[in-house]
Formats: structure tokens, sequence, C-alpha cells
């Protein structure tokens, strides 16, 4: 039970933390010497993020969703098509990713049992974050963008570094907050962006599991993760939208290249 709380906890957190919930998935039963988690309390947390994502931005899908519906069938006002529209880009920036999930899970899954891969992968992340803060830092601050000013081209290159999450160690928020950082968006829009760009992705890889899933699970560990995670899923959401607000991901950077030279280390002498 306790290694269900702490691995539900750690998912929670570094889902939306840009540091690699994979990564941490991988590494801390390795480095504590636990068991690897079974796959049915791996989809059971992701869920329980997937929870957590849908109660935080609950206003804004149903906002989403009754402005494309009216715009759909042409009542809608000026307001109306830009959650629409909003809609067809998040569409958009998930093809990627189910593109790459589909053609190279079996490649993928074999990295996971590699946890030197994925402390070398985690240092991929901090210097995609330290690049794109280096980007944004140089463009002035008209000429950063909001929500309103997303558009395809935006969708298109979030969604393809989306796509580069699916191996463990490259943090999925910290790839595409990084890619929205490199296309003109201000932090805390290519956060939100990047959030609601994680549902589609996140349910779809949790069905695609589901099937795979074996009987005989252990139901009290499980759900007490998903729900852990859950919770610690929500807080970091919210945590990271006001933090973006003011400061940069530097300090996650520093924190990714902690935890892969600690990884790396203990490989060494393991």
């Amino acid at each position: 039970m306790l290694q269900a709380i702490v691995l539900g906890a750690a998912q929670g957190l570094t889902e939306f933390v840009p540091v690699s919930s994979s990564a941490h998935l991988v590494l801390l039963p390795f480095l504590l010497r636990w068991r690897i988690p079974s796959l049915a309390f791996d989809v059971a947390i992701h869920l329980g993020t997937l929870v957590a994502l849908l109660v935080y931005f609950a206003p804004d899908l149903l906002r989403m969703l009754a402005g494309a519906t009216r715009a759909a069938v042409g009542r809608g006002n000026e307001g109306d098509r830009l959650q629409g529209r909003l809609v067809l880009l998040l569409a958009a920036g998930t093809v990627p990713a189910a593109a790459v999930g589909f053609f190279l899970e079996g490649f993928v899954e074999d990295l996971f049992e590699r946890p030197a891969v994925t402390a070398a992968l985690l240092l991929g992340t901090a210097a995609l974050i330290v690049s794109a803060e280096a980007v944004n830092r140089r463009r002035p601050p008209e000429r950063r963008r909001d929500m309103a000013g997303v558009g395809w081209r935006d969708a298109v290159v979030i969604g393809l570094f989306q796509a580069l999450a699916i191996a463990p160690g490259i943090s999925r928020s910290g790839a595409t907050i990084s890619a929205g950082l490199y296309s003109g968006l201000t932090r805390e829009a290519a956060a939100r962006f990047s959030f609601l760009l994680s549902i589609p992705a996140i349910l779809g890889a949790a069905l695609v599991a589901v099937p795979d899933v074996p009987p005989g699970t252990d139901w009290g560990p499980t759900i007490a993760g998903a729900a852990v995670a859950a919770v610690f899923g929500f807080a970091a959401i919210a945590f990271l939208l006001r933090y973006l607000r003011t400061r940069t991901m530097l300090p996650f950077a520093a924190y990714c290249v902690a935890l892969a030279v600690v990884a790396l280390a203990v490989v060494a002498v393991r």
C-alpha cells in the first residue's frame, strides 16, 4: 500500500510538473528496489490524473463544448467560433502522439525496462526546457501570444513534441510547454494548451492498455494509487499554472539533471 501511495503521488505531481512522470515510475522502483508496478496500476494512476484534468478544466471544457456546438449549427458568435476552433486545434495536436503510439508501441515499451536510457532522456527534458526558456527570454513580451493567439502551426508543433514524450524520461508537460515557448506563446498559455492537449492523450493511452490488463488485480492499492494521483495531480495543475505566470521552468530542468545523475550513478554501481 505504501508503494501504491508513493507512486500515485509521484504520478500526480510529475504528470503535470515538467520533470517526467514516466521517468519517476521507472526510476523510483529501480532506486528503491521495489517491484515494477502492474499494468492495471499504471492504467489506474493515469486515469487518476485524467480525473484531475477533467475536474480542474471542467469550466473550460463545458465552454468549449457549448461554443463548438453553437458554432457547428450556425448559431454561434465570435467567441463560440473561437471555442470551436480550439477543439479542432486540440484534435490536430493529438494526431502525432496517436500515430507514434500506434507504430512504435513495442519499441517504446522496451525503453521502460532500461533505467539508464530513461535517465539519459531525462537530461533531454532538461535541455528542452533550458533552450525554450532561452528563446522565450529573447522574445519581447509584446510578441508573446495568449490562448486566443494559438494557431494551427502551434498545435502541430506542440503535438509533435507531445509525441516525443511517449518515451520514458521525456516530460510530456516539459516538452509541450517548451514547444509552446518556441512557438511564441506565453508560459501560461503554453501550459494551459499543454494540459488540455493531454486529456485525449491520457484517455487514449489508457483505453488502449485496458484490454491487456490481466485478471487478479489487487484493487485496494490500485484504487488508492489512483485516488492519490488525482488529488496530487489537481494540486500540481493549479500550482504550475500559477507559478508560470511569473517564473521560469529552469528549477525543474535542474531537478531533471540531478535525478538523472543519481540514477546513472546507481546504474553504474549496480
